[in-house]
């Protein structure tokens, strides 16, 4: 076994070949540019720089005018970067620097989390991150790389809930997650709600973990000044206008046969598009379970780790944006279906998912709930498919437009086939995600004789 000294060299290199990994995709010689897709390029370096500009003048009337309803903490270190590299790289990829920099470093918390569980094999993960296709593109999503960080080391702190340092460290991390963007606090919610049901946590530290970093949004600066709420909450309206979202977009749109379609997208299949790279860490995973259960050897999913990656799966699930819409901008173009899932709403997922590959023994009474288990299963059962499409056509998209065009009096029977595609892969998902339960889960819990590996204690 690897001394620290060692691990922690290794660790290091690891960061360093994630970091550079997106530098030379996104900033020099940015082999990614011309074929890969990229969102918001330049739009938080412009409000970066404006927060520092405004910051330093102490305008707090602009400061609060800048990207009303997106919590400061992403637009700041944006903002820092591009002016520490702005002159010697450009602003638009110095400001870059900043999401990238948060997404090799999310190596870190997934080896914390891995050392608890298999300190031989803990160096896995954090390379996973580092390699990962998926991750390496959307290193540039501002928000979502720098809050996934600060998450993914909240969760890593909350394994030692015995240490009064590290249940404020997770705390504290988890209002910096909040702070970058606000779909965490649905995320940190969910997580300390499962982690009080399977009694992992008290209920007052549990109440504790959801308020403190809720309460950490009012250091946004747009809600001191008047209208800033109003104007965060309209905006928010205007594009996540549609709570539980894949049980009710199908019917908003007068499509309701789409109904598997937008549960499978929810899961796993909305990362698919024009030129997305695919994700490994998924299939890693599913490759492991599969083996596991095929060898009869219990893969038991029921630590913390597990928990959070449930929870940010859920999270996924619960945001509130509907995947097809025919208005957007304030029906600016009403009429035309849009999709409104970008595919870097997954980047959260992935390093979470990428802590599950070393697996536990874990016996305590009813963790190994299906809440735990069934999201990650079926979001790892969809992995081949996803991985498939991003390689080449996105043909899910295909798909839901043979549906849609069903409804409009055309293609009727591409859109009944499609429909029934969608419904099958939908109930034979949730049922081998019931297989790999009882099999992997409930059957291995009963095959564990004295052997008991709890990261929490």
């Amino acid at each position: 076994m690897p001394t620290s000294r060692k691990r922690a060299a290794i660790l290091a290199a690891i960061i360093i070949l994630g970091f550079t990994a997106r530098y030379v995709v996104w900033i020099y010689p940015m082999y990614g540019a011309q074929g890969l897709i990229i969102y918001d390029t330049g739009t938080y370096t412009v409000f970066g720089l404006a927060y520092i500009q405004a910051l330093t003048s102490m305008n707090l009337t602009a400061l609060a005018g800048i990207n009303v309803g997106v919590p400061p903490l992403a637009m700041l270190l944006t903002g820092l970067t591009t002016q520490a590299f702005g002159q010697y790289i450009g602003p638009i990829q110095a400001g870059l620097v900043a999401p990238i920099t948060a997404s090799a470093l999310t190596a870190i918390p997934a080896y914390m989390i891995s050392r608890k569980i298999s300190p031989r094999l803990s160096l896995i993960p954090p390379a996973l991150i580092a390699i990962d296709p998926f991750l390496i593109q959307f290193s540039t999503a501002y928000l979502d790389s720098i809050a996934t960080l600060f998450a993914l080391t909240s969760v890593a702190y909350t394994l030692n809930t015995s240490s009064r340092k590290s249940v404020g460290l997770a705390m504290l991390f988890a209002s910096l997650a909040v702070l970058t963007k606000l779909s965490f606090a649905i995320f940190i919610t969910i997580y300390a709600i499962l982690r009080i049901l399977f009694k992992q946590t008290s209920i007052r530290s549990g109440l504790s973990y959801i308020l403190v970093p809720s309460a950490s949004v009012v250091l946004s600066p747009w809600l001191w000044m008047p209208g800033g709420l109003q104007t965060s909450v309209t905006g928010h309206l205007q594009f996540n206008n549609l709570p539980l979202s894949p049980l009710l977009g199908p019917l908003t749109i007068g499509v309701p046969q789409s109904l598997p379609w937008y549960i499978l997208t929810y899961l796993g299949m909305g990362q698919v598009l024009w030129n997305t790279l695919p994700s490994i860490t998924p299939l890693a995973l599913l490759a492991i379970i599969l083996y596991a259960t095929i060898k009869n050897k219990p893969y038991i999913t029921g630590h913390a780790a597990a928990m959070a990656a449930s929870a940010m799966i859920l999270t996924i699930l619960l945001l509130p944006r509907n995947y097809w819409t025919y208005s957007w901008g304030g029906g600016a173009i009403e009429g035309v279906l849009i999709r409104q899932f970008y595919p870097y709403y997954f980047y959260p997922l992935i390093p979470f998912l990428a802590t599950l590959l070393l697996p536990t023994a874990h016996r305590s009474g009813g963790i190994n709930s299906r809440i735990i288990t069934y999201p990650i299963f079926l979001t790892t059962l969809l992995s081949p498919l996803a991985f498939t499409m991003n390689l080449g056509l996105p043909y899910w998209d295909f798909i839901f437009t043979l549906i849609y065009s069903s409804a409009q009096g055309s293609w009727v029977a591409e859109g009944i086939a499609a429909t029934a595609i969608t419904a099958a892969i939908l109930i034979a998902s949730v049922a081998a995600a019931e297989l790999l339960h009882r099999k992997g889960v409930a059957g291995g819990q009963s095959r564990v004789e004295g052997t008991e590996i709890s990261v929490n204690q």
